[in-house]
């Protein structure tokens, strides 16, 4: 009770003038602005770079000894997929092929880079309805599904679609009738997908031979342990195969993205410049503030007051605008989130660690920057003054 009947000296240092406060809840917004974007962007490339592995139908996956990425394209026999059959619990297999392709846009008459996945119709390899929906058809010669989040420079195909039926283009030379889409998005080895039946896929890729596949999906029992199957499967494989679960496969994929590309590096930079950026703001105001109430200060102190309780005035000011400033900033990063995402179809979504992170950041930066703007009062002496 007596904490509640103390003048609440810092909150009145800081709404005393409200411009000074805008300004500086202001800076701090925009600080907050600056790291969330950085940390979204980051984010959503990465998870970007999982989301065509967490879309696969399977509990495990068996790739080459060789893979490293899934641009890597690292080839093995399909008999190895099918050794694992006689497993107990295993329920089925599935190959799955992977290639690059060059996409003709019928009407600009460019190519592009597309990626394209050849499945088993049967057991269709990915968690995507139209996939789904879409596989008896899919065994039909030329069919192929397109992805609606690829960029804009592969054509109209969705529009095209809902009009016509179909969308009619070629990739090296060879005709391909697209009947559906589907949404998995962009990554750094590929701006575009397409999905098609393993037949279609080795007539767009002649050169690849029907016994090699890029991917082994392997779908176990209900209630069947993935991790006691795999360690079975071990016992017999050769080593020219490995078999991975789902989230050692998308840790293995970022592992190499993040070790092999500079985008961690590159948006840690922003961050710590929108962490430097507010601290400079913060502390400018607070100095001034400290400056211009030195009467003020230097009156408490020839009261009695120690050097502890002044400066804990300007650290609890400086704690109040981390608090106050950091939802403003929270809440235009959730915008900038949503316009981000539709702009460039990628994964970017707030997360709670991030939330987090920025939040304590935001404190770091704020009392950081109010413990130096108190370097005067340590020094202040009342005689001085008055």
């Amino acid at each position: 009770m007596q904490f509640l009947k103390r003048t609440p000296l810092a909150w009145l240092q800081v709404t005393h003038q409200p411009v000074k406060m805008a300004v500086a809840i202001a800076g701090i917004c925009f600080s907050n602005l600056l790291m969330f974007f950085q940390l979204g962007l980051m984010d959503g490339l990465y998870n970007s770079q999982r989301r065509p592995i967490e879309l696969l139908q399977s509990d495990l996956m068996m790739v080459s000894s060789k893979y490293v990425n899934l641009s890597s394209l690292a080839r093995f026999q399909r008999s190895r997929l099918y050794q694992v059959l006689g497993v107990r619990g295993v329920k089925y297999v599935s190959p799955l092929r992977i290639g690059r392709s060059r996409w003709l846009n019928p009407d600009t008459r460019k190519t592009y880079d597309i990626y394209v996945y050849g499945i088993n119709p049967v057991y269709p390899s990915f968690k995507i309805s139209e996939v789904i929906n879409n596989s008896s058809r899919l065994n039909q010669l030329r069919k192929a599904l397109f992805d609606r989040s690829s960029k804009a420079q592969y054509g109209n195909v969705a529009g095209t679609i809902a009009r016509d039926g179909t969308f009619f283009t070629e990739m090296n030379g060879h005709k391909v009738d697209v009947i559906d889409t589907f949404a998995m998005g962009a990554t750094f080895a590929a701006d575009a997908n397409l999905i098609t039946g393993d037949s279609t896929f080795l007539y767009l890729f002649p050169d690849q031979k029907p016994g090699e596949i890029q991917m082994g999906l392997i779908g176990v029992e209900p209630g069947t342990s993935p991790e006691s199957i795999k360690a079975e499967m071990r016992t017999f494989l050769r080593e020219d195969v490995q078999v991975l679960t789902k989230k050692e496969l998308a840790d293995l994929e970022l592992k190499y993205w993040r070790k092999n590309s500079s985008v961690g590096f590159i948006f840690s930079l922003g961050v710590v410049v929108g962490f430097v950026v507010g601290a400079i703001i913060v502390y400018q105001i607070l100095y001034g503030d400290v400056t211009a109430s030195l009467a003020q200060y230097a009156t408490l102190k020839a009261m009695g007051y120690t050097d502890g309780f002044v400066i804990s005035i300007v650290v609890k000011q400086s704690a109040i605008l981390a608090f106050i400033g950091f939802f403003p900033g929270l809440g235009l990063s959730v915008v900038l989130y949503h316009v981000l995402a539709r702009a460039t179809n990628l994964a970017i979504y707030l997360s709670m660690f991030n939330a987090c992170l920025v939040l304590v950041l935001t404190f770091i930066m704020c009392v950081g920057s109010g413990t130096l703007a108190t370097r005067k009062l340590v020094e202040l002496d009342p005689a001085d003054v008055f």
